[in-house]
């Protein structure tokens, strides 16, 4: 009880205290207005210290009687703080008065009243700048770009005085200004949005992108003018730098880029084997060369890619955005290919090699284009991962094609295999002599590979590849008809010959020796698989173990 009653002893004195002051202080902040005997900065720096220490007693006591009785002095005194301080900072300012400036600064510290001497130079000095050029026919006279450089221009002159007064040293009592950043750019940002507010919409593209470019280089060029990092720290986190760059729809901008790019791509998906007349004309008149693309849809592809990336479409915030699309083009395309074989469209084999000779160029090239395109827009990262992953759908793609291909080819290959099993019927009881060349079917047989695959523009070492795999299943399969040929004529000879040996014929001297049926047709068969290994010849293909069964086995009786 004992110290309950002391401790209320001492709020009691404590309040009591504090309203005395409150007393003392207003007769004396009073008293020195109504004499003002100094000069106007230095009455108004003693009154604001006074004030400064009024204004502490009074927030402590706030809540009583005495306080709200005092109010009406309190007022007038804030009152002509408030306006003669206004009145001589705007004054130094519009004068360039460093000393007067300094004082009022001096004084809105110890006010803590920063931010609004920070809305009066905003009112004083820059409005009336911003005004004059931030206007529809300024923009309209002088462009976008013309009129912010107008601003910078303006600025040093405008800002150098409170500039020099405020840095952020630790040593600077007036450290605690920052007039770029709460003052200058709200001001403008601000008059900006309300005097040109068509400037922000994406509708477009190209005038958004052109206008975006310019206002971020205008914001390089205003950071340059903040002199030091932590004020170009506090313009990045300033409520106004953030409204103002989310005013600019980026999302939408790249929406609109996306169905344009991937648009064009889909459009020329719809015919990609296509060339249109003049593209056929200019660029296909003569026979292409290796790397250059066959298709137009691969051709779209690239340009697509490049599109991108092209000055007047990045943005720096889309970047990634950008690539990301740049890896769904490539994986549109590896789906396409594996589309092919399933097209309602009747397809031509020159088309799917054509195709595939495309993957591979694209495959080449690609990655090194991206990696060049994106050299100074990203930074440092590796590409190979994330880029070979890309390549790998249209590698794994080809499979699929060369299956079709081949199993086309082979589907040719067989109308002449059928014409193998004529061989037989042409000598058979017949007089003819011993066969001395190849049949014609043989050519019939090769032709689909030599015409579909060999004069492709498939890549050497992909056609190689795929006519040594075709080669080896038309001899597997002429191996097994020829295997039929002679099966069946071993049995019509041995029956033959069992007929022979039951009849009683008489040798007569002119008798001589002439080749059977089965030597006529062994001497054809071997020289038609002859003339097949001769084709293969030509077309470097490698015959392999299967092709010399197919020898041994015409060539034994």
């Amino acid at each position: 009880a004992v110290v309950s009653t002391q401790s209320t002893g001492r709020n009691k004195e404590g309040i009591l205290h504090g309203l005395m002051s409150i007393e003392k202080l207003t007769n004396k902040i009073e008293q020195l207005i109504d004499n003002q005997s100094e000069g106007k900065e230095s009455l108004f720096e003693r009154v604001a210290s006074e004030y400064s220490q009024l204004q502490f007693y009074v927030n402590k006591n706030e809540d009583l009687p005495f306080v709200s009785n005092m109010r009406p002095r309190i007022k007038r005194i804030s009152d002509y703080l408030e306006g003669g301080l206004h009145k001589s900072f705007k004054s130094g300012l519009k004068n360039n008065d460093k000393n007067s400036v300094t004082q009022c600064l001096r004084i809105f510290t110890t006010l803590g009243r920063v931010d609004q001497s920070e809305q009066l130079f905003a009112d004083a000095i820059i409005a009336p700048i911003i005004e004059e050029l931030v206007s529809k026919e300024n923009l309209s006279n002088s462009g976008l770009d013309g009129m912010y450089c107008q601003i910078l221009d303006a600025l040093p002159a405008a800002t150098a005085l409170v500039l020099s007064l405020t840095s952020p040293r630790k040593d600077n009592e007036l450290r605690s200004f920052d007039f770029m950043s709460n003052a200058t750019f709200p001001t403008i940002v601000s008059k900006i949005c309300t005097k040109t507010p068509a400037l922000f919409a994406a509708g477009d593209p190209r005038q958004f992108q052109r206008s975006y470019k310019e206002t971020m280089k205008f914001i390089s060029g205003f950071e340059k003018l903040c002199q030091y990092k932590e004020r170009v720290v506090n313009l990045r986190q300033h409520p106004s730098y953030k409204n103002f760059i989310s005013k600019w729809s980026l999302p939408i901008y790249f929406q609109i880029r996306l169905q344009e790019i991937a648009g064009s791509f889909e459009h020329q998906l719809l015919s990609p084997f296509t060339f249109n007349t003049q593209h056929s004309t200019e660029t296909h008149s003569t026979e292409s060369s290796d790397d250059e693309y066959q298709l137009p849809v691969s051709e779209m592809l690239e340009l697509c890619i490049k599109r991108c990336w092209e000055e007047d479409v990045l943005l720096k915030p889309l970047t990634h955005r950008f690539l990301k699309l740049t890896l769904q083009l490539l994986k549109r395309y590896a789906v396409w290919l594996s589309e092919i074989p399933t097209s309602s469209e009747e397809l031509i084999i020159s088309d799917i090699c054509k195709a595939v000779h495309d993957s591979y160029l694209i495959v080449d090239k690609v990655p090194e284009l991206v990696r060049t395109l994106t050299a100074d827009k990203l930074p440092a990262w590796d590409q190979s991962e994330i880029l070979s992953i890309s390549c790998e759908d249209i590698l794994n793609s080809i499979p699929v094609l060369a299956d079709y291909v081949t199993d086309d080819v082979i589907k040719n290959c067989e109308k002449a295999l059928e014409q193998t099993q004529a061989v037989p019927r042409l000598y058979r009881r017949t007089n003819r002599e011993m066969p001395t060349e190849p049949l014609g079917y043989v050519s019939q047989l090769t032709g689909p590979l030599e015409s579909d695959i060999y004069n492709s523009v498939l890549p050497l070492a992909v056609k190689q590849e795929w006519c040594s795999r075709t080669a080896h299943q038309i001899v597997t399969r002429y191996s097994e008809t020829v295997t039929e040929i002679l099966v069946s004529l071993r049995k019509t000879e041995d029956s033959l010959a069992m007929l022979k040996r039951g009849r009683k014929a008489v040798q007569t001297a002119a008798t001589t020796t002439t080749y059977t049926d089965e030597d006529r047709i062994r001497a054809q068969l071997k020289l038609d698989v002859a003339e097949l290994g001769a084709k293969f010849d030509a077309m470097g293909i490698n015959k392999g173990e299967e092709f010399e069964k197919l020898q041994n086995l015409v060539a034994k009786r």
